[in-house]
């Protein structure tokens, strides 16, 4: 008597497991590098809002009569960064005359943390460095 066997072979069922195993093998490197670029996106507009604020202090020194010059206090900036939330610690500015230098890095990954920098000099393009 035979019977009708239904279902599935065990080679069949490794093949799909093999199957699966390549496709995540691909998408999971792909996906987590999506990820870091929409945060690297998010450090840039944060970074983008305090050099429109560092240019409008710029020319507010200026229309006031004062020696017209960048500034490293955010207070001064009218800037709101809660766009940051907790995935990047509180920028870093450093001014030097016509130029500053503004840094983000996230608040995960120990030595190895992303970062998202911008050089601008007045007059020049800013100059963008990310890790």
């Amino acid at each position: 008597m035979r019977r009708n066997a239904r279902g599935f072979t065990l080679m069949e069922l490794m093949v799909v497991i093999v199957i699966v195993a390549i496709l995540a093998a691909v998408a999971v490197p792909l996906y987590i590098n999506y990820v870091k670029d929409a945060q690297r996106t998010e450090a840039k507009g944060a970074i983008r809002a305090i050099i429109t604020g560092e240019q409008a202090f710029y020319q507010k020194q200026m229309a006031n009569g004062k020696s017209p010059a960048y500034t490293a206090n955010f207070a001064e900036l009218n800037v709101d960064l809660s766009d940051l939330g907790d995935k990047w610690k509180a920028p870093e500015i450093t001014v030097t005359g016509d130029k500053f230098v503004v840094k983000v890095t996230s608040t995960t990954g120990g030595n190895d943390a992303m970062w998202v920098q911008c050089t601008y000099e007045r007059g020049k393009t800013p100059q963008w460095d990310e890790h």
